[in-house]
């Protein structure tokens, strides 16, 4: 590891005493002390700068390459201490750069304090070679859920982040608005969330409280409140419903965390659905896998919309009763369907809103095509309209895995899982830009990111 100590000479006062030592001038004015510039040992592709200063509001850093237009990061407060550390991110492989520390003072006044050098490393081994088709109408990056970690890239496919989780069957990874990042730990005795920063730091761990904690959904909110998804197993006797007279049934919990992790709320799918609304077939082994609750967001309206892939449906809850407003798709299904060439959706993924009275999912089927498909529900009528349908290829099927998302300008991007196909399509429905070099790879999921820096960042909670 190569560091960087660089001090020097603000536009303000001139250090006395020379580099980190404490000013015996008497001059109480702002003080740039030292910028130290570090490579991030697990991301060859950014930097950090420790800056120290005293009297300053914060630091950032303006980066380039010999030739090139600088770029910058956002500002980081000192917060009443001294020393501000700034990660510098989104570098380009095994390339020269100069770093400038930039101090703001309390009034806004922007003062260069010095620069340094920085050399990026190359990307390892295990992220394949990304690029794009198309022009893509969503700003910033994609973050994916590859098998052997998560990796973040730009609109030309250009790896701009990325952090190392081996899994040999998916990786759940996902942005939130408070800036942090989770992915599905791996190797650990119970199944939990790391809590990571923008360089990829764990800085937590994330749970279910009492409960096992399931490896689909979790959403952070900006005040690190969390909604996350969980597991109950319960010992069922279902001879009598042609299945085993000890069955494990498993059923799924949502829960809503404090930011300490305490249990705010809870709502169990066991307490509003019955066993027989699992289809026979899957209830007659020795583990029944009861209602696999994969979808979690919120409606315009702040009540919960939930996805269970066992049952084919996508369920809105009351969020502050838990009684069930409607139940759309499976064997319960309150909705007459309309203009869907199959009639229904199955084993779906990635359900979210988009729209007032608008869902979109993808539906894996049972069969090849799996599809990405836009509803309009009126629950008055008890009707839904399929908007539109996206097939991405005859063949692109995935049984399991998958995701969408809604963007507000009407576009959608959804991942195909296993078939490692991710696409944006238009507000129509309509093809607009994919990835390549990701064919056959499992694609969990697929996220729009607007930033890799700053809080806001993910998909809204409410």
């Amino acid at each position: 590891m190569r560091t960087w100590l660089v001090c020097g000479m603000t536009a303000v006062t001139v250090l006395a005493s020379g580099c980190g030592s404490d000013d015996e001038s008497g001059d109480s004015g702002p003080q740039f002390i030292s910028a130290v510039i570090a490579p991030v040992p697990d991301l060859t592709i950014a930097g950090t700068v420790q800056v120290t200063a005293k009297g300053y509001d914060s630091a950032y850093v303006r980066f380039w390459k010999d030739g090139e237009e600088a770029d910058q990061t956002p500002a980081f407060a000192f917060g009443g201490d001294t020393t501000v550390r700034v990660p510098v991110l989104g570098l380009d492989t095994a390339a020269a750069y100069t770093f400038e520390t930039v101090l703001i003072e309390a009034g806004g006044a922007a003062i260069s304090a010095d620069s340094g050098s920085f050399t990026s490393g190359s990307l390892p081994d295990w992220i394949p070679a990304i690029g794009s088709l198309g022009t893509s109408g969503e700003p910033g990056y994609l973050a994916l859920s590859l098998p052997d970690g998560a990796v973040i890239v730009d609109n030309s496919g250009k790896v701009v982040w990325y952090h190392y989780s081996p899994n040999g069957a998916l990786n759940s990874f996902q942005a939130h608005p408070n800036g942090s990042y989770t992915i599905l730990a791996t190797g650990d005795p119970e199944t939990q969330f790391h809590v990571l920063n923008a360089l990829g730091e764990e800085t937590g761990t994330l749970k279910c409280a009492g409960r096992p904690t399931r490896f689909h959904e979790v959403l952070v909110s900006e005040a690190s409140e969390a909604w996350i998804l969980c597991d109950e197993n319960r010992t069922m006797d279902l001879s009598a419903l042609g299945g085993n007279a000890a069955a494990v049934v498993t059923g799924t919990v949502l829960q809503h965390l404090s930011a300490e992790g305490a249990l705010l709320w809870e709502w169990n799918a066991f307490d509003h659905f019955e066993i027989t609304d699992l289809p026979e077939v899957d209830r007659t082994g020795p583990n029944v896998n009861f209602t696999h609750g994969n979808g979690l967001g919120f409606d315009d309206d702040g009540n919960l919309i939930l996805g269970f892939r066992s049952l084919s449906e996508v369920t809105k809850v009351d969020r502050t009763t838990g009684e069930v407003i409607w139940r759309l798709g499976g064997l319960r299904n309150e909705f007459t369907f309309l203009n869907d060439p199959k009639g229904t959706f199955e084993h779906q993924h990635g359900v979210r809103v988009a729209g007032p009275g608008q869902i979109q999912v993808l539906d894996n089927g049972l069969t090849a095509p799996s599809r990405l498909a836009r509803y309009l529900v009126n629950p008055t009528t008890h009707s839904v309209l399929m908007e539109w349908q996206f097939v991405d290829a005859p063949g692109t099927w995935t049984l399991v895995g998958g995701s969408t998302q809604y963007h507000v300008d009407g576009h959608a991007t959804v991942s195909f899982g296993r078939a490692g196909r991710v696409v944006e399509v238009d507000q129509a429905g309509n093809r607009a830009w994919e990835l390549t070099g990701l064919d056959g790879l499992y694609v969990f999921r697929a996220q729009r990111l607007s930033s890799l820096y700053t809080a806001g960042r993910g998909e809204p909670t409410r």
